[in-house]
C-alpha cells in the first residue's frame, strides 16, 4: 500500500516501541517480546497489546491484498486481473510471483500467533483485580487466542505444512528473527489444524456473545468470531481427513450455535439493495461475525492509489480513479463463475449480479463493487484522493449457512443443506434449489452459491481445496493435488534461515 496507512500496529508500536526502543518488536536478542514486566500490570496496557495483535493480522492479510492472491484469484470464478503479477496464477497457477516475496512468506501470521501466545501467558498470570471484571480478563484472553487460532489456520490452507510455536517467545530456545522460525520444522497440516482447533475453544469457553449496536462489533472477536472459525477449521479438518464425521458433526454444531446465538441476521439484497449492500461492505453490519476495519473515521485506512496493490485498486476501475486502472479486474466471461451465472436460468433474476458488479451483463468492462466505499481525502485538492472505507469481509453469517449446508451434505443430511442453500439463495431472488441431491451436484450447488456470494472476499480459492473441487481451472490436476501444489510455496529465505524447513513437493525446483 502505498501513500497514508493507517492501522491499529499503530497502537502497538507507541505502547511498546517506547519500551524497546524503535526496533522490529520481533528482533531482538535476547527475545524480549513481552518484557518489561511493568508493562503488564494493567487492563489498559492489555487493551493496547490486544489492538497491536490485531493490527499484526491487519498487516499479514493487506500487504500487497495478499488474502485476494491467496484465497480470490486462485479460484478463478469471476475476476480477470489484468495485472501481470496476478496473471502468473490465472494463466498457468504459478505462485511464484515476482515482487511478491511476502505471498510466500508466512512470519505476518507467525508475529500475530506468537505475539498473541504472549499475551495469553502474561494476562492469565496477571491478578484480576488489574481488570475492570474477571469477564473482562477473560474476554482479552480469548481475543489473544483467537487471533491465535485464526493465524494458525490461515497457515494451514496456504501452506498446508507448517512449524509450531507453542512457547510463550522470551522463555523459548526456538528464536524467532523478524518473524521467521529458526529451528523449528514444519508439521502435518493436521496437527497445525488441531493447534488451531485447541486455540479456538480456549477462545469459546473465555468470549461471549455480542450485538451488531456494539462499538466492537465483527471488528474484535466474539464468542460468535470464534464458533464461526470453530466452523471453518474443523470442516477443513474433515475435509483433508477423509471426510471425519467427529469433525463434520463439529462443524455443524458450531454452526448451528452461530446461527441461534450471534445476534447476527442475513442480508436481504432484494428488500435491502444497495443499501444494505452497502452496509455489509462498510462493515460492523449486522451480518458480519468479524471483519478487518478499515475506517478513516478511526484512522484505519489507507488512501486510494491507482498505481498500489490496495483491494479497492485491485477489484476498480472507473470512476475511483482520474483513467481507468488497466491492473484492475473485469469479470471474465470465460471463467467459472460468470460462465455459471450465465447458463443457469436461476440466475436470470439474482440480485447480486447488479449489487456485486458494475455492468454485469455488458460487453463494457465489469468490475467488483465490494471495495467501491470511500470516502473524500478533504485535505486534497485532487477529486480523486479518497480513503477506502470497505472492511475485509472475514466471517460473515452466510458464509456459516454455507458451512453448515456442506457438512451436512457429507453427513448425509442432503435436506438440511438443501435448506440451507435454499436459505441464501432466496435473500438473493434465486429460486429454490430443485437439482440432484447426490454428493457431486450437492457440490456444485453449494460451490456456485459461495462462488456468488463471496466473490472479492478471498474464499473461492479455500473453497476449492477444502470441496475438491477444481471445474474451470485448467491447470490444476491429479499429479499437482497428489504432490501438494494446491499450497503456496515457502519463501526461500525462510528456508535459508531455517534448515529444518523443507519446500513443499510440488515447488521443489521451481523457485
Amino acid at each position: 500500500m502505498k501513500k497514508y496507512r493507517y492501522s491499529k500496529l499503530t497502537v502497538l508500536t507507541l505502547c511498546l516501541f517506547s519500551l524497546f526502543g524503535c526496533t522490529d518488536m520481533l528482533d531482538q536478542e535476547p527475545m524480549g517480546l513481552a518484557t518489561p514486566q511493568n508493562f503488564w500490570v494493567s487492563q489498559a496496557n492489555v487493551e493496547s497489546a490486544v489492538a497491536g495483535d490485531y493490527g499484526l493480522l491487519k498487516e499479514a492479510l493487506m500487504q500487497d491484498s495478499n488474502f485476494m492472491l491467496w484465497g480470490e484469484f486462485t479460484g478463478m470464478t469471476f475476476m480477470d486481473s489484468q495485472f501481470w503479477i496476478v496473471d502468473y496464477i490465472e494463466g498457468s497457477g504459478n505462485y511464484v510471483l515476482a515482487y511478491r516475496d511476502a505471498s510466500r512468506n508466512w512470519k505476518g501470521f507467525y508475529r500475530t500467533a506468537n505475539w498473541a501466545l504472549a499475551i495469553e501467558k502474561h494476562v492469565d498470570e496477571m491478578p484480576d483485580s488489574a481488570f475492570r471484571s474477571k469477564a473482562e480478563k477473560n474476554r482479552l484472553i480469548g481475543e489473544a487466542a483467537f487471533l491465535r487460532a485464526l493465524s494458525y489456520f490461515y497457515l494451514a490452507r496456504i501452506w498446508g505444512d507448517a512449524p509450531i510455536v507453542d512457547e510463550v517467545l522470551e522463555s523459548s530456545e526456538q528464536l524467532i528473527k523478524d518473524g521467521n522460525i529458526v529451528t523449528k520444522p514444519r508439521e502435518s497440516e493436521l496437527k497445525v489444524l488441531d493447534f488451531s482447533l485447541a486455540a479456538v475453544n480456549k477462545a469459546i469457553d473465555l468470549l461471549e456473545y455480542s450485538s451488531p449496536n456494539a462499538p466492537k462489533w465483527a471488528i474484535t472477536a466474539n464468542k460468535a468470531s470464534a464458533e464461526a472459525l470453530k466452523a471453518h477449521i474443523t470442516l477443513w479438518y474433515a475435509s483433508r481427513d477423509h471426510d471425519n464425521t467427529t469433525m463434520l458433526n463439529q462443524a455443524v454444531a458450531a454452526a448451528n450455535s452461530v446461527i441461534q446465538n450471534s445476534n447476527a441476521s442475513l442480508i436481504d439484497y432484494v428488500n435491502e439493495g444497495v443499501e444494505g449492500f452497502n452496509e455489509m461492505c462498510i462493515g460492523q453490519s449486522k451480518t458480519g461475525l468479524f471483519e478487518i476495519n478499515i475506517s478513516s473515521t478511526m484512522n484505519e485506512s489507507y488512501r486510494v492509489d491507482g498505481g498500489d496493490s490496495t483491494p479497492t485498486v485491485l477489484t476498480l476501475t472507473e470512476p475511483f480513479f482520474a483513467g481507468a486502472n488497466s491492473n484492475a479486474p473485469i469479470i471474465n466471461g470465460d471463467f467459472y463463475g460468470k460462465d455459471m451465472m450465465d447458463s443457469d436460468s436461476d440466475r436470470d433474476n439474482d440480485v447480486r449480479k447488479e449489487l456485486f458488479f458494475s455492468n454485469f451483463d455488458s460487453n463494457e468492462k465489469s468490475s467488483l463493487m465490494k471495495y467501491s466505499q470511500t470516502s473524500r481525502d478533504g485535505q486534497s485538492t485532487d477529486p480523486y484522493a479518497r480513503f477506502s472505507e470497505s472492511n475485509i469481509l472475514i466471517f460473515r453469517l452466510a458464509d456459516v449457512y454455507l458451512l453448515r449446508a456442506e457438512a451436512n451434505m457429507k453427513l448425509g443430511n442432503t435436506a438440511a443443506a438443501v435448506s440451507d442453500i435454499n436459505m441464501i439463495r432466496s435473500k438473493a431472488n434465486v429460486p429454490n434449489y430443485t437439482g440432484a441431491t447426490d454428493i457431486t451436484s450437492l457440490t456444485k450447488a453449494i460451490f456456485d452459491e459461495r462462488a456468488i456470494e463471496f466473490v472479492g472476499e478471498g474464499q473461492s480459492g479455500f473453497d476449492r481445496i477444502r470441496m475438491n473441487y477444481y471445474a474451470g481451472v485448467s491447470w490444476m490436476n491429479p499429479s499437482r493435488l497428489a504432490h501438494k501444489g494446491c499450497f503456496w510455496p515457502i519463501d526461500p529465505s525462510v528456508i535459508s534461515i531455517n534448515s529444518a524447513i523443507i519446500q513443499t513437493d510440488y515447488w521443489k525446483g521451481k523457485l
